[in-house]
């Protein structure tokens, strides 16, 4: 039931991107109105990375984009680093319009992801 409300878009729901200060997935979260530019451009960065474990999902509306990017029970610092890396790569592409988690920068509280609506 709560999850065909989130479906429905009448709640929101937000898991915890750590569990002991480390994670299984990096995420890069984009919300603007170049969408389908920023969809191609991560599409294009991570083949040329040789990155294949990850999966692109819309958020909440259409213009909201999650990328989830399977990785192997990183430490937050280690998880930090290398979403800086790919952040910083896109922003050589495009202006930066997502957020990158987890991050040191942020409380536990604010490493949270909401569950994404289908995947793409």
């Amino acid at each position: 039931m709560v999850l065909q409300q989130h479906h429905d878009k009448d709640y929101t729901i937000a898991l915890p991107l750590l569990h002991n200060n480390r994670t299984q997935y990096l995420l890069i979260e984009y919300k603007g109105e170049a969408y389908q530019r920023f969809y191609h451009l991560i599409q294009q960065l991570f083949k040329s990375l040789s990155l294949s474990e990850y999966t692109i999902y819309q958020g909440k509306t259409i213009q909201r984009l999650q990328v989830f990017i399977k990785v192997d029970n990183l430490s937050l610092e280690d998880a930090d680093t290398q979403v800086q890396i790919l952040s910083n790569a896109l922003k050589e592409k495009m202006d930066s319009q997502w957020k990158a988690l987890p991050s040191l920068s942020l409380p536990d509280a604010y490493n949270i992801v909401t569950l994404p609506y289908k995947a793409l």
